[in-house]
């Protein structure tokens, strides 16, 4: 998988989500596996800093090997609403394991 965009960090935690109820229905949505990581953001001068990233990730156990591992993944991301940014794995990426 080739993006554009990557992000590299620390993997620090995996987790499931549970999914949301709907209020109308009472119905429960599917859960979802997330991964946090420690990424580096690049900002203007050439600097980078770090920022928390939270992932959906489609199997916990690729992740959880990977903790406190440095990573790059691929990266996606759209702004449903002024303001606000939404990251995703583009389907199919896979992380890269980086030297220490």
């Amino acid at each position: 998988m080739i993006s554009m965009f990557t992000v590299t960090g620390q993997v620090l935690k995996t987790y499931i989500q549970p999914g949301q109820v709907d209020k109308e229905t009472g119905v429960q949505a599917a859960s979802s596996v997330k991964v946090q990581i420690m990424g580096e953001m690049p900002v203007m001068g050439g600097e980078s800093r770090l920022d928390l990233i939270t992932l959906t990730v489609e199997n916990q156990k690729v992740y959880e090997e990977l903790k406190s591992k440095r990573v790059r993944i691929p990266l996606g991301f759209f702004s449903p609403a002024r303001g606000s940014i939404v990251y995703f794995i583009p389907k199919g990426a896979s992380p890269e394991i980086l030297p220490a």
